[in-house]
């Protein structure tokens, strides 16, 4: 059987308030029974538990592979802003590109 808890619970559990809650289901972020009182089953609370958990590097630092797609990635993305950027400059100084 699946136990269920109020608003107020799962507020205290997360050591937040409930208008946060509220706002997290509406958000549709933390599923929910509707009703009077709204209930909240652990296994969803602990589904958006998971969801949000960040997860630590290994302590030796980061995987070498992601972290090189990640720069490139990084250093594409900076490239493509700064033709952005040197594109609207031309275009405020009166020149064309």
């Amino acid at each position: 059987m699946t136990e269920f808890l109020t608003e107020p619970e799962v507020a205290k559990l997360l050591r937040c308030s409930t208008s946060k809650v509220k706002r997290l289901r509406l958000a549709g972020k933390l599923s929910y029974a509707g009703g009077r009182p709204v209930l909240i089953s652990s296994a969803d609370l602990k589904t958006y538990l998971d969801g949000i958990k960040v997860h630590a590097l290994p302590a030796d630092g980061a995987d070498p592979a992601v972290s090189a797609a990640a720069s490139a990635e990084a250093a594409e993305n900076a490239k493509a802003a700064f033709e952005k950027y040197k594109a609207r400059a031309a275009l405020k100084a009166g020149r064309k590109r």
